[in-house]
């Protein structure tokens, strides 16, 4: 009878811990754009994908004339409602905050492809840096 041993290389050890950490990046983008933006007026707007593209749609739909403002419109804290240009300036918002998310994302991927060994690198320190850059 044969045995056959696998070894596991540091190198391939490096290797899941980078493939770990860009996943764990990920969650953490996905998290950031989900939390959404406050508005100048405290108004929380999320920004997750059904919020985004409910935005789209009304700016779009007011911008043709196929409905008018004010917009009854439900926030985490309640409804309200919100004229055309706050429906604009919370679309550019959450837009924004989308877009800042993923560069943020990019520039942390980027260090930890720099990484020699990404085991005890912080994302969330990291990412948070970036975002604030």
């Amino acid at each position: 009878m044969s045995f056959s041993l696998n070894v596991i290389t540091s190198e391939q050890i490096k290797e899941a811990a980078r493939a770990k950490a860009l996943e764990d990046l990920a969650s953490i983008r996905r998290g950031c754009v989900n939390t959404g933006v406050t508005l100048p007026g405290g108004l929380q707007i999320p920004g997750d994908e059904t919020t985004r593209l409910a935005l789209s749609g009304a700016v779009s739909a007011l911008q043709q004339g196929m409905i008018t403002a004010p917009l009854a419109w439900k926030t985490p804290a309640g409804f309200v409602a919100l004229t055309q240009p706050e429906i604009e300036a919370a679309a550019q918002a959450v837009v924004r905050h989308v877009q800042a998310c993923f560069a943020a994302e990019a520039a942390v991927a980027a260090q930890i492809a720099a990484l020699s060994d990404p085991a005890d690198f912080d994302l969330k320190a990291a990412f948070a840096a970036a975002l604030d850059s």
